[in-house]
C-alpha cells in the first residue's frame, strides 16, 4: 500500500530520548554550537532532517535568539543544511526560506550518546558544550590531562577551564584530581547500543518533505 504524500506532510516529529555526537566534531564546533548540534539533533525525523526555527533552536538550548545569529554557518561544518520554502501570511510575499538539517551519520571511529535529560542540567550553554568535549576525549570517563593540558587540547585558556570545572563540580558532574578528571554523568551518558541514529545518510529526494511539528515535552 503506498503512503501519501499528504500523510509524509502531516506526520510530526517529537522529541527524541537522545542524541548522539562525533568525536570528529571536537575541533570543528566551539562549546556553545556542539551543545546546540545535541539540542538539534533531539528533534530528527524518521528520515534523521530536522525542521526547526532558529527561535525554536533557541528555545531547546535556552538561549535568546540574537545568541544564534551564526548557527546556520557554524552548522554548515558538521551537516547538510537545505533551503525550503514555507507558506507565511504575509500580505505580499507569499512564502519565507527556512532551513531544513540533515543530522550525520554516526562516526564508528568515535562517538557518544547523551540523554534528552542533559538538557534540564542547570548549566549555561557554554559549559554544557565544554562537558560534552570532555566526555569525547574522556577514557572509560576520566579526562588523563591537567588543567593546562585541557586547555592546550580544547584551545581554552587555563582560567576558563578552571571555571568550567569548578562549575561541573559542583553540579556533580565530575570530581578533581592533580593530574586528571574523573567525569560522573550517570544517567546523562548512554551506553552507545542505545544509539537509533542511522548508519547512512538516507537518500535524497524530490519528495514533499513531512512537516515537523515541535514538541518541547519532557
Amino acid at each position: 500500500m503506498n503512503i501519501t504524500k499528504q500523510h509524509l506532510i502531516n506526520r510530526t516529529s517529537r522529541r527524541s530520548d537522545n542524541a548522539t555526537i562525533n568525536k570528529s566534531m571536537l575541533n570543528t564546533l566551539n562549546e556553545p554550537d556542539i551543545y546546540r548540534f545535541f539540542c538539534l539533533s533531539l528533534y530528527r525525523n524518521s528520515y534523521y532532517n530536522v525542521r526547526l526555527r532558529i527561535k525554536d533552536i533557541a528555545k531547546v538550548a535556552g538561549e535568546k535568539e540574537s545568541a544564534l545569529r551564526n548557527f546556520n554557518k557554524n552548522m554548515d561544518a558538521v551537516l547538510i543544511r537545505k533551503r525550503y520554502p514555507a507558506p507565511i501570511n504575509h500580505p505580499v510575499y507569499e512564502f519565507t526560506m527556512r532551513s531544513l538539517y540533515q543530522i550525520p551519520a554516526i562516526d564508528y571511529k568515535g562517538f557518544i550518546t547523551l540523554s534528552h535529560k542533559f538538557t534540564q542540567v542547570r548549566l549555561s550553554v557554554k559549559v554544557k558544550g565544554y562537558y560534552i568535549k570532555l566526555l569525547l576525549i574522556a577514557e572509560d570517563n576520566t579526562v588523563p590531562l591537567t588543567n593546562i593540558g585541557i586547555a592546550d587540547k580544547l584551545g581554552l585558556s587555563k582560567n576558563t577551564v578552571f571555571k568550567y570545572n569548578i562549575e561541573l563540580l559542583k553540579a556533580g558532574l565530575l570530581k578533581l584530581f592533580p593530574d586528571r578528571l574523573e567525569l560522573t554523568p550517570k544517567e546523562l551518558l548512554l551506553s552507545n547500543d542505545e544509539a537509533k541514529q542511522r548508519r547512512e545518510w538516507h537518500p535524497t529526494t524530490k519528495d514533499l518533505l513531512p512537516n515537523i511539528i515541535l514538541s518541547f515535552n519532557k
